[in-house]
């Protein structure tokens, strides 16, 4: 579902940018901003044994530049919290314990594609990668194990300016998908392979234009 409202959104934006007037399409002024996000972040880890998602808190800073009125460039560098989930005796390890995760850092490196839909208003799509550290505990087998992988980033948003300053967005991103963590992840219960993680983030931000 999720990526069918990606795909819908980010068609619904190119179709906008037709009739985009030449005058503008030359309109190449480099627009530096910061800014910093918060909200909620899944994370969803599964492989042969085991299938979790949970939901956490989670933020980023983030540095970026509007190139004309229609692309831009993001750096973005945040962490989620943690959480857990239970299980009984016998599927992680021989007694029952929990399995915790959380990703300790991520680094996203974004292009992005926007569309003024007013003076005020800016709809815009993101594509790039995400370097994160996916850590996890298993306390069945008192094991821990993280892994620093990329994967593939996408996302879409829409960012209202408050001032000439200021601005504020929210958006929905995926920041891996199915990002395997190995074959024989430390932390896996006995026996279990394919270990793989997705990462999201649906947050509210607030960013300073220069």
């Amino acid at each position: 579902m999720k990526k069918q409202m990606f795909v819908a959104a980010a068609a619904l934006m190119v179709s906008g940018m037709a009739p985009i007037p030449a005058a503008h399409a030359g309109d190449m002024d480099v627009k530096p901003y910061m800014g910093v996000g918060m909200g909620a972040f899944g994370l969803e880890y599964k492989d042969t044994a085991i299938s979790q998602k949970q939901t956490v808190f989670g933020g980023f800073i983030k540095g970026g530049a509007g190139i004309g009125d229609y692309f831009g460039a993001e750096l973005r560098v945040g962490t989620t919290s943690s959480a857990s989930k239970s299980y009984v005796a016998g599927t992680l390890g021989a007694g029952a314990g929990t399995f915790k995760t959380t990703a300790t850092y991520f680094v996203s490196y974004l292009a992005k594609l926007q569309v003024p839909a007013s003076a005020e208003l800016k709809p815009y799509i993101l594509l790039g990668g995400t370097t994160a550290k996916f850590k996890s505990t298993n306390s069945s087998t008192t094991t821990s194990a993280s892994k620093a992988k990329t994967g593939i980033s996408y996302g879409a948003g829409i960012d209202y300016a408050i001032s000439d300053q200021f601005s504020a967005n929210v958006e929905w991103m995926q920041y891996w998908n199915n990002v395997k963590l190995g074959t024989n992840y430390a932390t896996a219960p006995a026996g279990a392979t394919d270990s793989k993680a997705k990462i999201w983030g649906v947050v509210a931000a607030v960013d300073y234009h220069f």
